[in-house]
């Protein structure tokens, strides 16, 4: 239930949807309240389509960025968290997002010896659609490309954050790991994904991911021209806050 909830509530924490709101109810009020309902959804568009705006509060919540070499070496199993990749329905083939940045992370860590062993844990994270588990797919992948070997461990039925953090703790158990790890998510989803496996019983080393803030110096345009793009960044963050309260309140984390 609380899954379903979840994805249902998805809809309602987009920005975008905020100002198309307002301005469309403003078409069925009165003279005053239908001035003030225009003035809100223009100032929401200003305030979230601000470039600058968005780096300062984003790279204050982000886990920020280390170096391989800052890693204790004593956490020798690296955990990537799933989200990365979807079923091509016309081929079959993965369709990467822009968080697979968490994969191409893992295995440079894996294959630059910072760490012996990799999981990936990943399953089906909607509601409807009717894919291959990301694991699975991943799986299947690294096979072809020729980057699957003993040392990568799959996990395919998680289907948040949560289930991440459970589903991996029994594989650990089954597979006689050690319970110290260095875990891989993007980088404003790392707090909750830190929580949720230190809950699990972890000792979790962060190692983010995909950041959302800006890896460049701001320009002067940033401050002042509007961008789409940062809608659907907003709403990136925007669902994770919440997703942290939720947690908080079924105690997962």
């Amino acid at each position: 239930m609380f899954f379903i909830f979840s994805k249902l509530l998805d809809v309602f924490l987009s920005p975008l949807v905020w100002v198309v709101g307002f301005a469309l109810f403003s078409f069925l009020l009165k003279n005053h309240l239908k001035r003030i309902f225009r003035v809100i959804a223009f100032a929401l568009l200003i305030l979230f389509s601000n470039s600058a705006l968005f780096n300062f509060v984003s790279g204050n919540w982000e886990t920020q960025p280390i170096k391989p070499g800052a890693l204790s070496g004593e956490h020798r199993t690296v955990v990537v968290l799933g989200g990365m990749a979807s079923e091509n329905m016309h081929n079959g083939l993965p369709r990467f997002a822009q968080s697979s940045d968490r994969l191409w992370q893992g295995l440079y860590l894996l294959k630059q010896g910072y760490a012996d062993t990799m999981v990936i844990s990943g399953g089906l994270g909607s509601l409807f659609d009717k894919q291959k588990p990301e694991g699975e797919l991943l799986r299947e992948y690294l096979i072809a490309v020729g980057l699957k070997n003993e040392s990568i461990i799959f996990e395919s039925s998680s289907r948040n954050t949560y289930e991440n953090a459970r589903n991996v703790a029994a594989l650990f158990k089954k597979h006689h790991l050690s319970d110290k790890i260095i875990l891989v998510t993007s980088a404003f989803h790392m707090p909750r994904a830190k929580a949720c496996f230190e809950k699990q019983g972890f000792e979790a080393e962060p190692f983010p991911a995909d950041p959302v803030s800006s890896t460049r110096p701001m320009q002067w345009k940033d401050y002042l021209v509007p961008s789409g793009g940062v809608f659907a960044k907003w709403n990136v963050l925007i669902r994770e806050w919440v997703g942290i309260v939720m947690y908080k309140l079924n105690g997962y984390i």
